[in-house]
């Protein structure tokens, strides 16, 4: 079956083994990338890496075929192609990107 790369927008609760910076926060943001043969699939592959990092998934905000991404501004396209370039190299794990607290980047996610 062929796989497709996502970006995916996801509010997560912040488990006790999830990231040190956001000990003690119930939620962040985080995008992450994936290869999957579905949306569908996406979103498992994510929720069981999320399970196996410490984190939740909340809600998927957004999702986007890698390939078909708008970049709204200069920031979101270096992450971005950042978590692409990682994907690319490690095509079947879930690539974290940045967690952010409402809007603000909070630190580095593995």
């Amino acid at each position: 079956m062929s796989q497709t790369a996502y970006l995916v927008s996801c509010e997560v609760v912040c488990g006790e083994g999830s990231d040190g910076a956001l000990a003690g926060m119930e939620h962040a943001f985080m995008v992450v990338g994936v290869n999957a043969s579905s949306e569908e699939d996406a979103v498992s592959k994510i929720e069981a890496d999320f399970e196996e990092q410490g984190y939740g998934l909340v809600e998927v905000e957004w999702m986007c075929e890698a390939a078909k991404m708008e970049w709204e501004d200069a920031e979101g396209e270096a992450e971005g192609k950042d978590i692409i370039a990682r994907l690319a190299a490690e095509p079947n794990d879930v690539i974290h990107g940045e967690l952010y607290d409402a809007g603000e980047e909070v630190s580095a996610a593995a």
